[in-house]
């Protein structure tokens, strides 16, 4: 097609003929043999059909540029602010978009807009956090899909601040080794409420027993985010878990019965405002009537006093390779501790304690039967 052919289609009354011009327009002006008039004329032209009141015109243009550092910026930009069918590959593929325009045009674009600047290859940390802040519940979504994403750790936060009881988002960012863990036990926390609140586990299971087994199920999750943290995130943990009301007494005991020694030392260091190396010394050496003096700073009820001490007893034992033993036998030796009592806080924790040891059973038997399967 000659530029005189080009001419008269921009002419015609077709859309189909329109658009058929404009994309060879939007090629020749890219073609580095283009000589410099001939790409002025297509720009001015070009410019002209961004126009268009026909979207196929738009699209044309839009579709050709979107890939190329060469295309005329204004044009790119003014494509990038149309509906949603024109702009979409300009948003998704345009070198052109720097970050700042990338930022306004999350601030101002519909849903649609934003989905497509949340599927963009390498997505800055900026622009990944003003979606984070003002984009819809579909950009969200498509930006926790995108691996490519530098997304930080506060916009992680946000994202469940905002629409975390979303089902499709909590799924997608459970799975996301990125998500920091304060965050995945907010979504488990989350995940407990709407089981508890649902009407059909309610009619099933009755209501008090539903928010029973949503509440252990909630305290087993927590004690196995401790597994998948590192110890930079304790601290958030342990916040995370002060403010949603979960640090109690039974969250306690399933960590030291479940070995979970280091964020055991770690949380009591938090609530006896003790230095780190002074609990671990404690832990790993401390005499009997030194450990319970820092489970009294901590705020530990003493009727757990003894369990815990010997738990303690046990997993230095482990330690030292004097004793092999494991959850099973952790909860088996806190129990012995308080067998015969007739205290009734002490029953009570003898029967979390024994429910502790059955699901110890229960998951060792489980990863026997896999290992075997295997």
């Amino acid at each position: 097609m000659t530029t005189a052919t080009a001419e008269r289609f921009l002419r015609s009354t077709r859309a189909a003929d329109r658009a058929t011009a404009a994309e060879y327009l939007a090629n020749l002006y890219l073609d580095i043999g283009t000589f410099a008039d001939e790409r002025h004329a297509a720009e001015c032209a070009l410019t002209l059909l961004a126009d268009d009141p026909s979207p196929k015109v738009r699209a044309a243009i839009a579709t050709s540029l979107a890939g190329s550092s060469r295309a005329p910026l204004h044009i790119v930009l003014h494509l990038a602010k149309d509906q949603p069918g024109v702009a979409g590959s300009i948003l998704l593929r345009s070198p052109l978009l720097g970050e700042g325009d990338l930022i306004e045009l999350a601030a101002t674009l519909d849903a649609k807009g934003q989905t497509m600047i949340a599927r963009r290859p390498a997505l800055t940390a900026r622009v990944a956090a003003a979606l984070c802040e003002l984009g819809a519940l579909e950009a969200v979504i498509e930006l926790a899909r995108n691996e490519d994403a530098d997304i930080l750790a506060w916009c992680f936060r946000r994202m469940v601040e905002r629409f975390g009881t979303d089902g499709e988002l909590r799924e997608i960012l459970i799975r996301d080794p990125r998500l920091p863990i304060d965050c995945r036990h907010r979504l488990l926390a989350s995940l407990g409420d709407v089981l508890r609140q649902s009407s059909f586990v309610c009619a099933l299971i009755g209501t008090d027993r539903a928010a029973r087994v949503t509440r252990d199920a909630c305290a087993r999750s927590s004690v196995s985010l401790i597994d998948r943290s590192r110890p930079a995130e304790f601290s958030s943990l342990v916040d995370r878990l002060r403010q949603s009301g979960e640090l109690t007494t039974a969250l306690v005991l399933r960590c030291i019965a479940g070995g979970k020694v280091d964020f055991f030392g770690h949380l009591a260091a938090h609530l006896a405002s003790i230095p780190q190396d002074r609990v671990r010394t404690l832990i790993v050496s401390g005499r009997d009537l030194a450990l319970v003096a820092l489970f009294d700073k901590a705020g530990f009820a003493p009727s757990i006093h003894p369990p815990l001490t010997a738990a303690i007893h046990l997993w230095r034992a482990s330690m030292r390779g004097d004793h092999i033993g494991g959850p099973r036998e952790a909860s088996q030796v806190m129990i012995d501790c308080l067998t015969g009592s007739s205290d009734p806080q002490s029953v009570a924790i003898v029967s979390l304690l024994r429910q502790i040891q059955s699901d110890a059973i229960r998951a060792s038997a489980i990863e026997t039967s896999r290992s075997i399967a295997a």
